[in-house]
């Protein structure tokens, strides 16, 4: 039976915590280990980070029921608070505040993303009284928690943390670890949702290993704004705020430096890409379904650098995907175990 352990790294001078999923049995020959990044819009504390985290489980628990290690990592990890994504979502849901229906749930729902510290959650208290306010409650409880929050010195926003360093430090955990493992020395970085953005561009960095091969599950892949036109170019203010709130990048050029697609600059001859894709990222609601989600840049940068670029249909949408992943995982894992069978060759050396 697959297990779970939890370990913890330091990048930085801070902890950052390596979910280590284990087929759970010694036999056997050794085996590839996947290193992989979950993100969550980049998101990863908080009651939002939880949830992602539990969610996330699913591939890790894949991947070792079907023999194969897993070492998971949630990269940068920002916490909502720490960005003004619930300001724009407070200022949008306001208006259903007016419905005494939804008023209190609303109310709870603001103070539980808020909360970064013990101190936000005790303000639960104040939601009974505050709701009495009507539609004013919503906006005086938000000035509320945040200025709790300015007194206790975690708003504003300390600065994102580098994922790169952070994918970076799994990775060397990962080789430094082999007989905990059970590895043969061979790597797979894999990244789902915002961890393919971040999985992706360490793959094409020149200081990252050669991986056996690199998986991407329903990735993002361009952060650029600046060429968009008609409907975008008036959604390109939203994303350039959410870009810097949550990884700190704030003009064009570190927008493109973020972008795996145009990153693309060595050679990877031979090497494998696997890019997993669900039918319908967003249900088919655009443009977002393509802002975010739109692979050929990628797949069409990566083939011309002689990768080998497998893309796969996995699942209805982003979210439910997760249903249908081991239709993938599964045979996918089986080829790395028959290849050690026969004396698969280590491939970490560095480019």
């Amino acid at each position: 039976m697959a297990k779970r352990e939890f370990r913890t790294i330091s990048v930085d001078g801070r902890d950052v915590q390596l979910r280590v999923f284990t087929p759970g049995t010694e036999d056997g020959p050794q085996k590839p280990v996947v290193v992989m990044v979950c993100g969550l819009m980049w998101l990863g504390g908080g009651l939002l980070g939880q949830v992602g985290l539990v969610f996330n489980d699913v591939f890790g628990y894949a991947f070792a029921r079907n023999g194969v290690p897993c070492v998971q990592i949630h990269t940068p990890s920002r916490h909502i608070a720490h960005t003004r994504i619930q300001e724009l979502q407070a200022l949008l849901l306001w208006p259903l505040s007016c419905m005494p229906m939804l008023n209190l749930p609303l109310l709870l729902a603001d103070v539980l993303m808020l909360s970064i510290t013990p101190i936000d959650v005790c303000l639960l208290v104040l939601v009974p009284v505050l709701s009495l306010l009507g539609p004013l409650a919503l906006p005086v409880l938000h000035l509320v928690v945040r200025g709790g929050q300015w007194l206790q010195g975690t708003f504003p926003a300390p600065q994102p943390a580098s994922h790169q360093k952070e994918v970076a430090a799994a990775v060397a955990w990962a080789e430094s670890n082999q007989e905990l493992l059970g590895s043969d020395g061979r790597l797979v970085l894999c990244g789902y949702s915002s961890g393919g953005q971040c999985a992706s561009l360490f793959a094409l960095s020149p200081t990252a290993p050669r991986f056996h091969a690199v998986v991407l599950i329903s990735g993002i892949y361009g952060l650029q704004t600046d060429e968009w036109t008609g409907i975008r170019r008036w959604l390109a203010p939203c994303f350039n705020l959410l870009y810097k709130d949550i990884l700190g990048v704030s003009d064009k050029e570190a927008r493109r430096l973020q972008s795996p697609e145009v990153m693309v600059q060595m050679s990877h001859e031979g090497q494998d890409w696997y890019v997993l894709s669900a039918k319908m990222e967003m249900m088919g609601l655009q443009p977002f379904e393509d802002i975010f989600f739109n692979v050929n840049p990628l797949c069409t940068a990566l083939q011309a650098k002689g990768a080998c670029v497998h893309r796969v249909q996995c699942g209805l949408n982003h979210w439910l995907l997760v249903m249908n992943i081991n239709d993938f995982i599964r045979p996918f894992c089986a080829g790395l175990l028959k290849s050690s069978q026969v004396g698969g060759s280590t491939s970490g050396s560095r480019l």
